[in-house]
């Protein structure tokens, strides 16, 4: 039952022998521990030999799924978070179908164990093979249900001097890689966001987090989904999703809560899930709206006209857009949260362009693009760049076809989207790309091909979701 087979790649790093040094724990000890959790649990005498773990630590893998569950079982006891067989390599039992990160912790401790599990796994790096899962828009049916009843069970209100700075710093950290992926995208980003975040949950594991913690824990959470999901890890980014709404719960965040529901409402609607995407939207605005701050309001109808505008939905779009401009309006609370400021007129007005190209009405769509270029800030790359290829695109579909101006604009996305690394931004250069089709034989056309070859040479296409 316990011997062993040969890893692919003896190479490798063996994550397995890592966290057993880590850990301090000898391989006759392992041994004796895995053995005592075979006879209680599944009521077998194992046998496992020093000389097993040995060979383990030197890349062999376990034979049989069973004793990989249970070594994988005892290592998390050791380190204190989830390590499941799948991230030391082997074969387990619930091999291709492991759900950790899809499901709402009780406590705030629960929650930020999972986090460090998942966030350790996505660390290390992992054969294709061992992904084995895909996004399922039915998953977040249980987080969303235990947002919006208030079943969560909140966070200590009272705050440590430990946790207080703890917050204060991953807070300060969040804004500075929010300005970074503003401008470079989440390819450069975003393994040093991971890394960052696991060390945080591994020291918030050491005490007892209070709902100060959780809040600054949940709104780097989203990040790092948004990241994910940026980088087409959708699988992934669902689950960091599910653990941010999660925390921003524990914390008793409803305006976090709000803008986590949103984010899931965006990765719903881009992989093909309208009615989920509309659900979770009205989810986000009835989660946060009582005391929301204006410009958390509007950020959270931005995301519900999206929804509307994707599922033809032309009446609900309207109302909220309109709910969305009345929000900006009021112009900035003094007590809203950091994470909102950057949010601005430009903002809502290129959100009604996109809604109004969704919606095949162009010439509305150039007038909005148009106007918020003066507004927006042109050090947000990502945001300029996906605007100007939709505007290009908008150009394209106007009555008497503007080549030049799509031309024009298509140069513009061209030129921000070059330093960022962005699979959605190559997604919307490539939807482009394939609008300027029809009038490939211009040699204006070739030109602006030419040089857009480089980002989507740089990001091909691909047919579905990366798993983990």
């Amino acid at each position: 039952m316990s011997s062993s087979t040969p890893a692919k790649d003896p190479a490798s790093p063996n994550v397995f022998d890592r966290l057993l040094r880590e850990s301090g724990m000898s391989d006759t000890r392992f041994a004796k521990q895995v053995n005592s959790r075979a006879r209680h649990l599944r009521r077998i005498e194992l046998g496992l030999a020093r000389t097993t773990v040995g060979h383990w630590r030197r890349g062999m893998r376990p034979r049989d799924p069973m004793v990989a569950e249970l070594a994988a079982a005892e290592v998390s006891a050791l380190v204190g978070y989830p390590v499941l067989p799948a991230d030391l390599g082997w074969r387990g039992e619930h091999y291709g179908r492991e759900d950790l990160g899809l499901h709402v912790g009780d406590a705030a401790g629960e929650t930020v164990r999972t986090l460090a599990g998942l966030t350790g796994r996505d660390l290390r790096p992992r054969e294709p093979a061992q992904h084995g899962t895909s996004f399922a828009a039915s998953a977040y049916a249980e987080p969303v249900l235990s947002s919006l009843t208030g079943v969560i069970r909140r966070a200590a209100r009272e705050s440590t001097e430990t946790s207080t700075s703890s917050a204060a710093m991953i807070r300060d950290m969040t804004e500075t890689f929010r300005r970074l992926d503003a401008r470079f995208g989440s390819g450069e980003i975003r393994p040093q966001v991971v890394a960052f975040l696991h060390d945080r949950t591994r020291a918030a594991m050491r005490e007892r987090p209070d709902a100060d913690l959780c809040s600054a824990l949940a709104e780097l959470t989203q990040f790092g989904g948004w990241l994910a999901q940026d980088s087409d890890r959708q699988a992934l980014a669902q689950r960091y999703y599910i653990q941010a709404l999660s925390l921003a719960e524990h914390a008793d965040d409803a305006q976090l809560a709000g803008r986590v529901l949103s984010a899931m409402s965006d990765q719903a609607a881009r992989l093909g899930h309208q009615r989920q995407s509309l659900s979770m939207a009205r989810a986000a605005v009835d989660r946060a709206h009582r005391g929301a701050a204006p410009t958390v309001k509007a950020m959270l109808y931005d995301k519900q006209a999206w929804a509307c505008a994707r599922a033809h939905d032309e009446a609900g779009c309207a109302l909220a857009l309109n709910a969305m401009e009345r929000s900006i309006e009021r112009g900035p609370d003094p007590d809203e949260p950091a994470w909102a400021s950057h949010y601005n007129g430009g903002d809502v007005l290129e959100c009604v362009g996109h809604c109004y190209v969704l919606l095949d009405r162009p010439v509305q769509a150039v007038e909005r693009f148009l106007e918020a270029r003066a507004l927006q800030d042109p050090a947000r790359a990502r945001t300029r760049g996906y605007a100007e290829a939709d505007l290009a695109i908008a150009y394209l579909r106007i009555p008497s076809t503007d080549l030049e101006g799509a031309l024009d604009a298509g140069h513009r996305a061209i030129e921000y989207a070059g330093p960022v690394s962005s699979v959605r931004v190559a997604d919307k250069i490539r939807e482009l790309d394939s609008a300027l089709a029809p009038y490939r034989r211009s040699t204006d056309v070739q030109e602006w091909r030419g040089a857009a070859a480089g980002i989507l040479n740089r990001f091909p296409s691909t047919p579905g979701d990366d798993g983990m």
